[in-house]
């Protein structure tokens, strides 16, 4: 039995709408081993938001490294809510290590003001983290194993989801004096002028790279998708459906520096509705 309490469950919504939306889709027990995992990374991938310094989000990841350490050893775990949510979930679904590893690992890169020279590094980013993501959701949703098909949909799931999050997050990153655009989008781009919070043609164009990533990105999730036998575990990766019009509202933004692409909670449950009724994002 995985032990949520309603505050968990609460702060699941709050942090991640779009990933605990998708778990209505699936039985009591597999939702909550899902917002396990949705907790554990959620607190993986703000160890840098959350504090000022690099050295301290260095330290926020090594503890949950030494989390992982007692759950996969036997030892007893420390007594901290998700952690105990996400040992209990790694022992009900046998969840392989490596993944969780690469995943905390991947984050690390966030301390680096510029974390990417191309765009090839960039979509490593988003298969180190949400792709793994999605291996371990897909595991904890039934798939009896990751094979080669459904492999490559949770890379490429997780590689636009990524984008998605990290166009949603601009505001943050540019005020952090940090740019997630990788170099080589950044030909042109006066670095002063973007954490300024002006906008112009050469940003433009770096956009629109970003935005040509996701839609190669979905394209190749959905070749996958064709490709794999799901059974009942896509509502495990159902929320990737809602990155591309997320990236369709980012563009229509008048000011990415303070407005926030949104979606209402109608459109986001027909969106997922569908999607999962089709298996393919």
């Amino acid at each position: 039995m995985i032990t949520l309490s309603p505050d968990m469950i609460e702060q699941a919504v709050q942090v991640a709408p779009d990933q605990t939306l998708a778990t209505s889709f699936l039985a009591p027990e597999v939702r909550a081993g899902m917002i396990a995992l949705i907790l554990f990374t959620h607190e993986v991938s703000r160890a840098r938001q959350a504090v000022s310094e690099p050295m301290l989000a260095a330290i926020r990841l090594q503890w949950w490294r030494e989390a992982l350490d007692e759950i996969y050893t036997g030892k007893t775990v420390r007594a901290q809510p998700t952690a105990q949510a996400l040992a209990q979930t790694i022992r009900a679904f046998d969840l392989p290590r490596p993944w969780l590893d690469t995943l905390i690992d991947a984050f690390a890169v966030e301390q680096d003001d510029v974390p990417f020279q191309t765009w090839a590094e960039l979509a490593d980013h988003g298969d180190q983290t949400y792709g793994n993501f999605n291996r371990l959701a897909l595991l904890i949703a039934g798939a009896p194993a990751i094979s080669a098909s459904l492999d490559q949909v949770a890379r490429h799931a997780g590689m636009l989801w990524r984008l998605c999050d990290l166009m949603a997050q601009w505001p943050r990153w540019t005020h952090r004096r940090q740019l997630w655009l990788p170099i080589e989008a950044q030909a042109g781009l006066d670095n002063e002028a973007t954490f300024a919070g002006k906008t112009s043609r050469a940003l433009a164009i770096a956009f629109q790279q970003a935005h040509d990533q996701i839609l190669a990105a979905r394209k190749r999730a959905n070749q996958a998708c064709a490709e794999a036998t799901f059974g009942q575990a896509f509502p495990a990766v159902a929320y990737a459906a809602l990155g591309f019009p997320y990236a369709k509202a980012f563009r229509s933004l008048s000011d990415p520096f303070r407005q926030v692409a949104s979606l209402s909670l109608l459109e986001r449950q027909v969106r997922l509705v569908w999607a999962v009724s089709r298996q393919r994002l």
